[in-house]
């Protein structure tokens, strides 16, 4: 690290979030070309993280995730459990796997065992868990920094996964109605979600039972649109004949 660099990454430590234009007034003598590239080689470095028109310091994003996720992940936990032990089956050794931003897809980050496996993800906080690990491969898909879910979306996440084959996806769902099937709340978020169910060749959505009958604004997927349904047995016997019905297998 230069000594640009160094009062570059010593600023946004300090601020915990700026923006390019506020780089430029920092360092007035180099382009923003120039700026970009420290920014890249700061995050290369693990020191900060870069968002749309800026960049934000890894301990603010760790700040973030703790705020953001102590609650969720304080429900429903036994719940969350039980249906990662299920989804733990179809990781394979020499897989490529995806894992959405959720609450229950961390817990399954968590209780993945330390195989070779390469593992795309837009939730910081699953990349930062599995890199824990020895032998497995994290891929972490850029984009804009999502202030809720603490994950990346927009048309860098859309881009950054084109080249990606997926071999299994572990999606999340904020919400589930018969009526208008699995929802969202962010625009963006759907749109990476639809992407991601093209391209997987297995298809899994992990939903605890308290979301269903409940809907979000934006859809993303229906029962058809997915394989198999990991949940916990709150779902009722009406609503699992749906699924099967609709060709989902049901957990």
């Amino acid at each position: 690290m230069n000594e640009r660099q160094q009062r570059i990454n010593d600023y946004i430590q300090s601020k915990n979030e700026v923006s390019l234009s506020d780089l430029k007034q920092l360092v007035p003598d180099v382009s923003e070309m120039t700026i970009r590239r420290d920014l890249e080689a700061l995050e290369n470095s693990g020191r900060i993280v870069r968002i749309h028109g800026g960049a934000r310091s890894v301990k603010a994003i760790n700040m973030l995730v703790e705020d953001a996720f102590s609650k969720r992940s304080a429900a429903n936990v036994e719940k969350k459990r039980i249906i990662c032990e299920k989804a733990l089956a179809y990781i394979e050794d020499n897989s490529s796997i995806y894992i959405d931003a959720g609450s229950t897809t961390m817990t399954l980050a968590e209780m993945i065992p330390d195989k070779q496996i390469l593992v795309s993800t837009c939730a910081l906080n699953i990349a930062a868990e599995l890199l824990k690990q020895k032998n497995g491969r994290v891929n972490l898909i850029g984009g804009e920094v999502n202030k809720n879910s603490i994950s990346t979306y927009g048309p860098g996440a859309r881009a950054a996964i084109e080249n990606i084959n997926i071999d299994v996806a572990f999606i999340a769902s904020t919400a589930f109605s018969e009526k208008n099937g699995f929802s969202c709340g962010n625009v963006y978020d759907c749109e990476l979600k639809c992407a991601i169910l093209k391209k997987a060749t297995l298809r899994i959505m992990l939903m605890d039972s308290s979301k269903i009958g409940t809907m979000m604004p934006y859809t993303f997927a229906h029962p058809c649109d997915i394989d198999i349904l990991i949940t916990d047995d709150g779902i009722s016997n009406e609503l699992r004949s749906f699924f099967i019905e609709n060709g989902t297998i049901v957990l």
